[in-house]
């Protein structure tokens, strides 16, 4: 669990987010940094994905590997790790997207490798 602690901890640190979560399909939050109520998040969280999952499915267009979201205050990435496990990150800079979708997908390989991940 320290590794992977350790790599999301890289993450926010190369991508300047504000924060993070990787979660199972069922919501169980795994691990999460700098985030308050992490168990609510993840539970919406998966909410949110298995919503657009089920949407791309039902519309034919593939399953679901990145979603973006852009809010008042930033944008929110989640990205698939392996099977059901997902990563979510927050972040205040709209400026570096491109850098944070692609870093984004980036670690989701990583920690894909990952026995407690897979």
């Amino acid at each position: 669990m320290n590794e992977i602690t350790a790599t999301l901890n890289d993450f926010l640190v190369t991508t300047k987010s504000t924060s993070a979560l990787i979660l199972n399909g069922k919501g169980k939050l795994i691990t999460s940094l700098h985030l308050d109520y992490g168990d609510s998040v993840a539970a919406m969280s998966a909410a949110i994905l298995s919503m657009s999952e089920k949407f791309l499915i039902d519309l034919d267009k593939g399953s679901l590997k990145q979603l973006y979201l852009k809010t008042s205050d930033g944008v929110v990435i989640g990205n698939k790790i392996s099977g059901s496990n997902f990563i979510i990150a927050f972040s205040k800079e709209g400026s570096n997207l491109g850098l944070l979708m692609r870093s984004t997908d980036e670690v989701s390989i990583k920690l894909s490798q990952n026995s407690l991940l897979k």
